[in-house]
Order: structure tokens, then sequence, then C-alpha cells
């Protein structure tokens, strides 16, 4: 009798302490589970903040005319997060006022890539592309972004410079196969003479 009771007693106390390793163990992983959950949430509230901090600094200093200093907190700002499209549009600000047009060009594409709605990046790059002489490119991202938002005067605007600018060039080539080289020489001179800046401007006033 005494055996027996015994013996009940210690299946019940084995088949609690197994209730209690398991319930050990699945408190375990969910604290461990709930910790990473944590940590991955301050984590990314870091790099935000992180970001955002190298990208105010960055548009600080380029207001200021401080180039060299605000690539670097944008170089900083990309390296943290590659997928900040704003990161790589105000790179390209900085590499547009430092004069390398290529590497401008890059960063914009990248925005593109990025953030396809952005249209502020396919008209900035296609600006790029007028003043480089590569009016068929400047053409196609002016026309892509008006598909999508017919009223922008800007679009517009550059359209408009761009498709003259392509047809002077059509009459300096034709003068030129023709033999026409004075009045061909006169109308490259024109072109490389016209200050888009200024043009644009004249011509965003008339609409």
């Amino acid at each position: 009798m005494f055996l027996s009771v015994l013996t009940s007693v210690s299946e019940q106390f084995t088949f609690r302490c197994r209730n209690f390793l398991l319930y050990l163990f699945v408190f375990c992983n969910f604290s461990k589970l709930l910790i990473i959950d944590v940590k991955g949430y301050e984590n990314g509230m870091k790099k935000t903040d992180i970001v955002n901090d190298y990208l105010e600094k960055g548009r600080v200093l380029l207001t200021t005319g401080q180039l060299a200093d605000a690539l670097t907190n944008f170089h900083s700002a990309i390296d943290a997060d590659p997928q900040s499209y704003l990161a790589y549009f105000r790179r390209a600000t900085v590499y547009l006022a430092m004069g390398k047009s290529k590497s401008a060009v890059s960063d914009l594409s990248k925005v593109i890539e990025l953030k396809p709605d952005f249209t502020g990046s396919r008209v900035q790059r296609g600006n790029v592309f007028l003043k480089q002489g590569d009016f068929n490119e400047a053409k196609i991202d002016f026309q892509t972004v008006l598909q999508s938002d017919s009223s922008n005067s800007e679009a517009h605007n550059l359209l408009d410079l761009t498709i003259r600018m392509s047809q002077k060039m059509q009459q300096a080539e034709n003068s030129f196969r023709n033999k026409d080289h004075t009045n061909a020489a006169e109308i490259f001179s024109e072109i490389i003479e016209t200050d888009l800046t200024r043009e644009h401007i004249q011509l965003s006033n008339r609409f």
C-alpha cells in the first residue's frame, strides 16, 4: 500500500516537473523572441534617426555652400540606408553644384528606380541631359513626367526648350551637310551661347 502511494506521488511529481520544464522552455523562447523583436524595433528607430540626422546636417551644409562636407553627410546617409531615395536625390544636388553631372545622373536614376513617382528627380535628370545636349533623353524624361502630371509647368517649359534646341541642332547639321559651313557655325555658336537657365526663366514667365 505504501509503495503504491509512493509510486503515485512520484508519478505526479514527475508529470508536474515535466509540465514545469515545458512551461519554462516555452517562456524562455517567447522571451527571446520578444527581446529580439524589441531590439529590432529599436534598431529600426535608431537607423531612421541616424539617416535623418545625416540628411539634415547635409542640407544645412549645402545651403551654406559647404559642398564637400554636405557630400560626406549624404554619403553616410546612403551607407546607413541604401534605400533612402531622398539621400540619393540630395547627393545628386551636391554633385550638380560641383559640376559632376555624370555622378548626378547616376544618383537621379537611382532615385527613379527607388521611387518612380517622384517626378522631381526625373525633371532634374532631364534638365541635366538638356544641358549636356542629349536632347532625346531629355525629351523622354519630360514627356514621361507629363504623362503622369500634365499640369507640371516646369516639365512643359523644359520640354519646349529642349525641342527648340533640338531643332536648332538639326538645322546646323543640315547646313553642314549642305556645305553651308558659315550658317552651320553661326547656329552652333547660337546653341553654345544659349543660357539655358535664363531661357528656362523666360519660358516660365510665358506659362
